[in-house]
């Protein structure tokens, strides 16, 4: 995917892998941000109606459990969320 969604991370419903199981978006740390000792991120993306805050996104093998999801403006076009990089199995 070309532009500011170069990034691939691959979806995690709930039940199992969502529809479509790739999100295209965009991936950023959140500098000096750590939730529960954990580092969190930015992510920023078209709309994608399986994520959650009980997704799982897979992002260069770290897996990042959803906090807060925006759908921006509630036009189910586009959506910003905050994750946090968790270890072992979520």
């Amino acid at each position: 995917m070309v532009g500011d969604f170069r990034h691939a991370v691959a979806v995690e419903a709930p039940t199992g892998p969502a529809d479509p199981p790739t999100w295209y978006c965009s991936v950023e740390p959140a500098a000096n941000t750590v939730v529960d000792g954990q580092a969190a991120y930015f992510l920023r993306g078209r709309y994608h109606p399986e994520i959650t805050l009980e997704t799982v996104l897979e992002f260069e093998g770290r897996r990042l459990q959803v906090q807060a999801v925006t759908d921006v403006d509630e036009r189910h076009v586009s959506m910003t969320l905050v994750a946090v990089e968790v270890r072992g199995r979520v």
